[in-house]
């Protein structure tokens, strides 16, 4: 038996109140939003208040209930909360440590506030290029700013920016733009045939894509908290 360590993508989700019931119900509604993404999706539930007091017996089953599964807990816990959630046989994750003026690289696996709406920063970064087919299992993060795929997106693929997202080829996998909350923010694509479109954090499925719209250049953007598509007039 070999043990090496390995990056994996995680939802990470806010608890900020005693009350799971907040809770439950964004997850529930991300859940119906999106069945087939969120089936089974991991998850860490980040708590930042050691002064909560939390079932943590009832925050697992919650969890369960909506078809996520909880992997861990992180964040600033006392010893009491890490007695209870040790005796729930839980996990408890700490996040490595980076200098607060340091800046965190693009390529990464997903952060907490994807499915928060907050703001853009103000200081958005160059923007990041990929050049190539992004294959099956692989996943493009570029953090707060714009990302530009020269090739293919493959099924099975996601690519994913808190800014726009250009794709110069097919997008046959998953896109998700504006990952923390950037509203504005769009999709641009040479031939659309995606398994499911994200602008901060509302998604479309391939089955509910209008068949005018699909293998063709198009662009997506959110209009009153609907995903709209437009077709591209190139050259």
């Amino acid at each position: 038996m070999t043990l090496k360590s390995s990056n994996f993508t995680l939802l990470v989700v806010d608890l900020e109140s005693e009350s799971l019931t907040t809770l439950v119900k964004e997850l529930h509604k991300k859940s119906i939003t999106a069945p087939d993404f969120f089936q089974n999706a991991a998850v860490v539930v980040n708590i930042e208040n050691a002064a909560l007091k939390i079932d943590f017996a009832e925050l697992k089953q919650s969890l369960n209930e909506q078809g996520f599964i909880l992997v861990g807990i992180s964040g600033d816990l006392s010893e009491l909360q890490k007695e209870q959630i040790s005796a729930q046989n839980i996990a408890i994750l700490r996040r490595s440590k980076r200098q607060s003026n340091k800046i965190a690289s693009t390529e990464a696996a997903v952060e907490p506030s994807q499915l928060a709406e907050v703001p853009r920063p103000p200081n958005v970064l160059k923007t990041k290029i990929y050049s190539g087919r992004v294959r099956s299992g692989q996943q493009i993060y570029a953090k707060e700013t714009d990302l530009v795929i020269h090739g293919d997106v493959g099924a099975g693929a996601e690519v994913i920016a808190d800014g726009n997202i250009h794709i110069y080829g097919k997008l046959s996998g998953k896109a998700l733009a504006g990952a923390r909350g950037d509203k504005s923010a769009c999709i641009f694509c040479q031939a659309l045939k995606p398994e499911l479109l994200s602008i901060a954090g509302i998604y479309k499925l391939s089955d509910d894509l209008v068949n005018d719209y699909v293998a063709k250049s198009c662009m997506v953007s959110l209009q009153n908290e609907h995903i709209v598509l437009a077709k591209l007039h190139l050259g």
